[in-house]
């Protein structure tokens, strides 16, 4: 496999270390060659700094995608944005080479060259696409057999669909793949696909954020959803954060919000503890509770299973 620099993005580290610890953990205990580069920066976010100075935005994001260039290295990022983010301006960069000239010339000052020849990988397309569901499979140590998951997809994973080239952005399978892959059963659901409204806090319409946030949570609880997986900072926030705030004015949804690395990290033996799901602020004492009395599963069944188990793509 290709070295690959991580792409943290600022949410993660200034917001949630602890993702970023999970995600290190995951990225360890499968011996994948990752790096940490000096010198990234902000994406930089598509809705606050491409509203205001599209120039900037691009140039940004240019340098970015410059710096591996220059390494020989691939991205692969625990933050859907961020890779959308690069991907977008990739994208346009290599379909329009008079604005690439332009951006070149202004990178040079810096010792940098967009050339776009870096792979840009969300980690739930790299985990199922370059790792695999059967390698991952065949490490786990207790898997989610009775759990009922619902997954998140979020806005960024697949789109643009024509700058990612992801998954299906109408009906994706990688995420849900994935946790069949750790015995769980996807729920289907109408909102799958909605977007969870976080952005809406940046633009002071923070009732608004709480209504999207609300339809969502409402719905996991009447289907009896034991927790809701997704692999994005932005909608963690909105999850966490803001059902919390909802249950402090007496909305109780409780439903527990699990990033995929850190449920992956459960399968392959790390304890909650260990991956810092103590600083969620929903309670995920309910999921880990159930979790624990369900029968210990250890790299259970066969491949022919897996297969059957895991959704055609």
């Amino acid at each position: 496999m290709k070295d690959f620099a991580v792409f943290w993005g600022c949410t993660i580290q200034a917001r949630f270390p602890f993702l970023e610890k999970s995600t290190r953990m995951v990225l360890d205990a499968f011996k994948l060659p990752h790096r940490d580069v000096d010198g990234f920066t902000c994406c930089p976010e598509k809705s606050l700094v491409n509203n205001v100075d599209h120039a900037a935005f691009v140039l940004t994001a240019a340098r970015n995608v410059a710096l591996v260039d220059g390494m020989g290295l691939d991205i692969v990022s625990p933050c859907t944005g961020c890779v959308s983010n690069l991907a977008t301006v990739k994208g346009e960069l290599k379909a329009n080479p008079v604005e690439r000239t332009a951006v070149n010339g202004l990178l040079k000052a810096a010792g940098k060259e967009f050339k776009g020849n870096a792979k840009l990988t969300h980690l739930v397309p790299f985990f199922h696409d370059s790792v695999g569901v059967f390698a991952i499979k065949q490490r786990i140590k207790k898997d989610f057999s009775g759990m009922r998951l619902a997954v998140h997809y979020g806005c960024h994973m697949m789109r643009p669909s024509h700058a990612l080239r992801n998954d299906d952005p109408l009906d994706p399978k990688k995420f849900d793949n994935l946790l069949a892959a750790l015995g769980a059963v996807s729920l289907q659901h109408p909102t799958k696909l909605q977007c969870c409204g976080q952005g809406l806090d940046r633009v002071d319409q923070h009732d608004n954020a709480l209504h999207m946030a609300r339809v969502k949570l409402k719905e996991l609880k009447s289907l009896g959803a034991d927790g809701l997986v997704l692999c994005c900072p932005s909608c963690f926030l909105q999850f966490d954060n803001n059902q919390f705030l909802m249950e402090k004015e007496g909305e109780k949804f409780g439903i527990p919000i699990i990033y995929f690395t850190e449920l992956l990290g459960l399968a392959l033996g790390y304890t909650a503890e260990e991956l810092g799901m103590n600083s969620h602020r929903v309670d995920v004492e309910p999921f880990l509770e159930k979790w624990k009395r369900s029968p210990l599963v250890a790299g259970s069944g066969t491949i022919d299973e897996a297969l059957n188990a895991v959704v055609a793509f």
